[in-house]
């Protein structure tokens, strides 16, 4: 319970980037990496490692985690293929592929029709398919770069259906607030963004227009969980 509570929490709370200030895809090829701290309680267990490559209405992104508490090792990948859809004017999933390591061994992966309305997963050789025929489905990898674009359009408040490794998942944000907040970049003005809608949970994040709409805090409290993530480190990567 612990492990599938914590991954859940890695794939949907630290995967908000974005590369520039400008709307929409890149028009130059660029590639970025952002790295967060991750403690639970006061201590430290590891880190996420975020990249994004942008090339043209394409991007990917790669989200790797290293973790390992009482002297446990467990972590995982999701590896997404994006697009940028100028009939909808937002970003959608094309596919992604997931591993973990730990208390157990998921393998899996997602693929995504119909812009957005249909897809299917592959998870431990079982194959599923769901369909949403009013709304899309998209990966959490695609659920932060819509909250970071529409950030910086002015929206306060955010709904999605997201793919999971079993089912699609109905989630709501909304931004509760404009707050001064210490960063390992200083002191900066942040976007205070809150899940809403799960009663037996707690997730803020803190967005920074100063660091390209990038998430720089978050904190995560669910049972026995009480999670803390800060970015550490963000830097151009060659191509």
């Amino acid at each position: 319970m612990f492990y599938k509570s914590l991954i859940l929490l890695l794939f949907l709370s630290l995967c908000s980037s974005q590369l520039s200030a400008s709307h929409g895809p890149q028009s130059e090829p660029v590639k970025q990496r952002y790295t967060y701290d991750l403690f639970y309680k006061k201590i430290t267990v590891g880190e996420i490692i975020r990249e994004l490559q942008y090339e043209g209405e394409k991007i990917t992104a790669d989200t790797r985690a290293d973790l390992s508490f009482l002297y446990i090792y467990f972590g995982g990948n999701q590896l997404s293929q994006i697009y940028w859809d100028k009939n909808s004017q937002m970003f959608l999933s094309k596919s992604f592929q997931r591993n973990s390591v730990g208390f157990s061994r998921v393998s899996m992966t997602a693929e995504f029709f119909k812009d957005g309305h249909k897809s299917t997963i592959l998870r431990n050789g079982k194959r599923q398919t769901f369909s949403n025929e009013q709304e899309k489905i998209i990966d959490f990898n695609t659920l932060f770069l819509q909250i970071s674009e529409g950030l910086k359009e002015g929206r306060t408040h955010f709904e999605f259906y997201m793919q999971t490794s079993d089912s699609v998942e109905h989630y709501f944000f909304e931004v509760t607030g404009k707050e001064k907040t210490d960063t390992k970049f200083g002191k900066l003005d942040t976007y205070r963004l809150q899940q809403t809608g799960k009663n037996d949970r707690t997730l803020i994040a803190w967005f920074a227009p100063q660091v390209n709409y990038q998430m720089v805090k978050f904190i995560y409290k669910r049972k026995i969980l009480d999670i803390r993530g800060e970015l550490r480190e963000q830097s151009k990567v060659d191509l």
